[in-house]
């Protein structure tokens, strides 16, 4: 009887479990392989703080990304993590979730326009400072070439973003105080893929117009843009990224890309979920909580390994 009765306990716990795990909505914006690794930190903190994970992913489409959230309130999960499509359009997605009473946190791609995520109705912002990052990519262009006469490619990621509009803000505030600096292009590119970005470079190359920098929003774009310079034997632009990958070391080391950024995307998936279990335990959690990033050149590229 004693056998039976510890046999019903241990059930009976093992289907409390079940009937009340805690389950986080993960929103995120598109498929791209930055999202693939950001999904290791992810799962790492979930497994480790106990928390079940539903993944949703919009296909860039805002629209399609609110109706999701809507979709997860009307489920009752505990609480929403939401990598944003549209840092405007999303705006709503806070409405509907307080009006329901389910807490949100965003990570990666904020809500609104502050430079650290910071939002009413969010609870915190995982990431970098969006404009932070276009800020340290002109300054490395200041750098390189202070106030001289030069001309300026904007290659930049999915336009509606966070990262697009906040980078481009944060790379235009130091264009500002280089009134020598002609931004000639500011090109988005659907999805920040390779090949979009290698068809506005063939055209443009094509064009015959002069440009002396290239800086590109993310680390892919910044490999199409100098594999079109090289097809066309041009030795003397300076393309910048955005962003750390193993696909584009060998890029750096050649100088063919002249530098990019390096974070841990593991580390800001891990961050975002650690927040979540912060918060659902009653503890407290910062407003922002910044993942750090460095340039990344010739000259140190051996000091960095890639997550992507």
């Amino acid at each position: 009887m004693r056998k039976i009765t510890v046999l019903l306990a241990m059930i009976f716990v093992l289907m409390a479990g079940i009937l009340f795990a805690t389950d986080v909505a993960v929103l995120l914006p598109g498929t791209v392989e930055f999202f693939s690794v950001q999904r290791v930190g992810l799962d790492a903190a979930a497994e480790e703080f106990g928390l079940n994970l539903i993944y949703a992913d919009a296909e860039w489409d805002a629209g399609k990304q609110l109706s999701q959230v809507e979709n997860f309130i009307a489920r009752g999960v505990d609480l929403v993590l939401l990598c944003a499509a549209d840092n405007m359009a999303l705006r709503t997605a806070v409405t509907r979730c307080d009006e329901a009473g389910i807490p949100l946190i965003t990570f990666t791609n904020s809500i609104g326009t502050d430079p650290e995520g910071k939002y009413p109705g969010v609870i915190s912002h995982i990431g970098r400072s969006e404009i932070g990052s276009g800020v340290v990519q002109a300054e490395f262009v200041e750098k390189l070439f202070g106030n001289a006469d030069i001309d300026i490619i904007l290659i930049e990621g999915n336009p509606g973003t966070t990262a697009q509009r906040m980078r481009e803000e944060g790379f235009l505030s130091v264009a500002e105080r280089n009134p020598s600096w002609s931004i000639i292009e500011k090109r988005p590119i659907d999805g920040w893929t390779k090949e979009g970005t290698l068809a506005f470079m063939e055209a443009f190359l094509q064009s015959g117009r002069n440009v002396d920098v290239i800086a590109c929003q993310w680390w892919s774009g910044a490999i199409a843009a100098s594999m079109a310079l090289k097809e066309r034997g041009i030795t003397d632009v300076v393309v910048l990224g955005l962003e750390y990958a193993k696909e584009l070391v060998p890029y750096i080391e050649a100088g063919d890309v002249y530098a990019s950024t390096y974070f841990s995307v593991i580390e800001e998936g891990y961050k975002a979920v650690e927040a979540a279990h912060l918060y659902l335990t009653g503890q407290e959690v910062p407003k922002f909580i910044e993942i750090q990033q460095v340039m990344v050149t010739k000259d140190n590229v051996a000091d960095f390994e890639p997550e992507m």
